[in-house]
């Protein structure tokens, strides 16, 4: 079976000299498609390196990152970009909001960017408002919603493309039991 995302060989250091921190040091793993993995350890342990590397957000010092069948390091910067577009979601730590946007702009944002018909992004991004329980927000700011809300919204936004690659960093942490339980 084809893996959805690999490492190999990787290796990732920031920094230099006797400032050079290891963030990952030769790891190899690979995620299947259609399977559900999480990567567990101490903060600092390089767990958000990874998936950032995974996703092509970073780059690493030396060896490889695949989604699919696709070596990231032979992209350039437009091809990873499409590529990232096209197959990979994300939700991050900090959660990434546009401000500017509310929160259904926020979630139909990559089906814009992607060129999609304005109806068929409202119409799925409305499903995805019913999904993560975010019903009556949909017009809120950023600014204006909690935590766990803002959350839901990053993920109904990575999941708006159904992507072939969903990549979570600390995707529950802001979230209250029962939409844990529900979106887990």
């Amino acid at each position: 079976m084809t893996a959805a995302a690999r490492v190999e060989n990787a290796c990732k250091v920031y920094g230099q000299g006797d400032a050079a921190v290891c963030a990952l040091d030769d790891m190899t793993v690979a995620f299947e498609k259609g399977r559900f993995a999480a990567i567990m350890g101490p903060s600092g342990s390089g767990k958000s390196t990874l998936l950032h590397c995974i996703a092509g957000l970073d780059t690493l010092s030396s060896g490889s990152a695949y989604i699919g069948e696709t070596r990231l390091g032979d992209l350039n910067d437009r091809a990873l970009t499409l590529l990232r577009r096209q197959k990979v979601g994300f939700v991050f730590q900090a959660f990434n909001l546009i401000p500017t946007l509310d929160a259904a702009e926020n979630i139909t944002l990559p089906l814009e960017l992607a060129g999609a018909d304005p109806a068929e992004a409202r119409r799925r991004a409305l499903e995805l408002v019913q999904l993560t329980g975010l019903q009556g927000f949909e017009n809120a700011w950023p600014g204006d919603l909690s935590g766990g809300m803002a959350q839901r919204v990053a993920l109904a936004r990575a999941l708006i493309l159904q992507p072939d690659l969903l990549l979570l960093d600390e995707p529950f942490g802001s979230l209250d039991a029962l939409t844990r339980e529900r979106m887990g």
